[in-house]
């Protein structure tokens, strides 16, 4: 077996491996930009060595923590397992144990340090692709939640678009909603979240400022020994935007190149006397190996390559929902995987003099279950909000539509195969097909994006499926639309998985196809398609037309996708999450429940 081989396999898990250890002294401003990875061995804070006293060189200094938190995505109750360095950690999340982790976090950098200087910020997708109890109630449970646990200071994401600037604003505010909101929605309490909304990126194409009053950032005041200091915190949304929502949710809006954006505002605020200078932006790292990269770590290289000088200390990093903990140049980047499972902790300190950091560590912790950390008490104010936002919801929720032909959960992205299929993606593209000839609207072929699939299919020990783990799996109500593609275009398609390492690939259902390793694409295009076929085994012949049903994301060019964009309609058939619940239902009134698909779609043939 090859070495291409290998590094297949590799891309196809979504285990994170061990980093190296190792700390920063920011005291000296790093002419290059050198990526050094760190070691995360301890499960929460209270282990942790170098959180256990304050060295003798900082006693006089000002200490700091910032607490962070990255693509929530409304999992109140989401759970799973993490790799987090070397380890892996099975049950772990939920709101109520990420609010449990932070207090006991904060309250041991209080006891040890004397004191009250931290923040709690979050880096993006606090909402959206969400479960039930938070989708129903237009994710003002999940805002309930954030304000209960205290978070001060958050940025956007791309999900926060998913409705609209507009809706989310509402919900970040506690507005009321439109007369045309379902009942639940229009009962349950608005509250303000008290989040502190910084974008700096973000500005309108009508008149280049930012929406809603929000700022591009916040100053934020730190306080020992009768001195103080000033922490700035910048937000920035990911350019890749256009790319990952509708046209209609971000086609009044400009999104500003990142890394000159953050050089802008980190020397803005340095004219205003703030000299530590926080990040929280929704763009994506990761680490492999000794290795870690991403778009993150891409900007912060431009940045130090523009502006060595600057005064970054921390880069709070989303969107690609996993661990990484590592430094460019002088800057701590951390990134704590996605739905509450994990937290970074970051302490430090400020020299009071000169108002910068003068050392940083940081480090990520699992949201560990309360059977694995019985002493980390659980938070009664964010228990109660979820209890009862299940118990709003529940009716339809826990409504059965169906059942499935064993009592096994149909799993979903974080059980790939070596050839980037699950089953609960392949039995939603599957519905797809279906139903789109069941409402006649003659289709070939269907495929999804690999990031509309949200979940696993939970299936109940009497097999039966409810509703909410079915909306669960497709939560995001997109249209689905039947359009016309030639083989080319499909095969274009089929490609472009193979662009950016994988990062993003397709589900798909009434073809197959076989791929071989592609020297000429280097390290970022390494596959390439070969032959395709119909499930019958007709061979897709390039110049000829077929119907393909898609979702109105893909159509737009979502996640790279050029070659679905703006092809030709040829029919709707409705939304990706009632089509999928029909589907279920359609399965079990045919005697025929649904389970899970044989994974051989996609067939790798090595080196060619």
């Amino acid at each position: 077996m090859g070495k291409h081989y290998w590094r297949h396999i590799l891309m196809g898990t979504v285990l994170v491996p061990a980093l190296i250890a190792g700390g920063v002294d920011l005291s000296a401003n790093a002419s290059t930009a050198k990526v050094t990875t760190k070691s995360d061995n301890y499960t929460m804070p209270t282990e942790q060595p170098g959180y256990k006293s304050i060295p003798k060189k900082y006693k006089k200094a000002i200490p700091v923590q910032v607490l962070g938190i990255n693509d929530l995505h409304g999992g109140l109750e989401t759970t799973g397992s993490v790799n987090i360095g070397s380890s892996t950690y099975q049950g772990v999340g939920t709101v109520n144990r990420l609010a449990a982790g932070l207090d006991q976090a904060q309250h041991h950098f209080k006891t040890v340090q004397h004191s009250n200087n931290t923040f709690r910020v979050e880096a993006g997708d606090m909402v959206g692709a969400s479960p039930a109890n938070s989708t129903l109630l237009a994710h003002e449970s999940t805002m309930h939640a954030l304000r209960s646990m205290k978070f001060q200071i958050g940025t956007l994401g791309n999900h926060e678009f998913d409705h609209g600037l507009g809706e989310f604003n509402r919900i970040l505010t506690g507005q009321k909603p439109a007369a045309t909101a379902s009942q639940l929605i229009k009962d349950y309490p608005h509250q303000n979240s008290n989040i502190k909304l910084v974008v700096a990126n973000v500005v309108k194409k009508s008149n280049n400022k930012r929406p809603y009053g929000y700022k591009p950032y916040v100053i934020k005041t730190v306080k020992a020994h009768g001195k103080t200091a000033k922490v700035g915190f910048i937000g920035i949304e990911t350019t890749d935007l256009p790319t990952l929502t509708l046209l209609q949710n971000y086609q009044d809006y400009k999104i500003l190149d990142e890394a000159q954006t953050i050089k802008k505002y980190d020397r803005i605020l340095n004219k205003k006397g703030v000299k530590a200078v926080v990040v929280l932006a929704h763009t994506g790292v990761s680490t492999y190996g000794k290795e870690t990269t991403g778009t993150a770590v891409d900007i912060l290289k431009k940045v130090n390559q523009t502006d060595p000088k600057n005064n970054i200390g921390l880069y709070v990093a989303g969107h690609s929902h996993q661990y990484a903990n590592a430094t460019v140049g002088k800057t701590h980047v951390v990134q704590a995987v996605y739905t509450g499972k994990a937290y970074n902790n970051t302490q430090g300190y400020i020299n009071p003099k000169t108002g910068k950091f003068m050392r940083l560590v940081s480090h990520v912790y699992p949201v560990l279950p309360k059977t694995l950390a019985p002493k980390v008490k659980d938070n009664a104010k964010v228990s109660a909000i979820v209890a009862d936002a299940d118990k709003r919801v529940a009716p339809q929720v826990n409504a059965v539509i169906g059942k499935a032909a064993t009592a096994e959960t149909i799993t979903g992205r974080l059980n790939n195969s070596k050839t980037m299929e699950n089953a609960a993606g392949e039995l939603v593209v599957d519905g797809q097909l279906y139903e789109a000839n069941k409402v006649g609207s003659k289709a070939d072929f269907a495929m999804t994006n690999n990031g509309g699939v949200r979940s696993d299919l939970v299936v109940q020990p009497d097999k039966s499926i409810t509703w909410g783990a079915a909306t669960a799996v497709q939560p995001f109500g997109n249209i689905l639309q039947v359009v016309s593609m030639t083989g080319q275009q499909i095969k274009d398609a089929l490609n472009q998985q193979y662009d950016q390492k994988q990062q993003y690939y397709l589900q798909i259902s009434g073809l197959k196809y076989t791929y071989s390793d592609n020297p000429a694409g280097g390290a970022d295009t390494p596959y390439k398609v070969e032959q395709i076929t119909k499930t019958n085994g007709d061979p897709v012949e390039m110049d000829a037309t077929y119907n393909v049903v898609i979702n109105d994301f893909l159509h737009g060019g979502g996640d790279d996708f050029a070659a679905f964009k703006d092809t030709k309609i040829v029919s709707s058939i409705g939304t990706d999450t009632d089509t999928f619940v029909n589907y279920i239902k359609d399965m079990t009134g045919a005697g025929t429940p649904v389970q899970a698909p044989k994974l051989d779609r996609k067939v790798y043939l090595g080196a060619n």
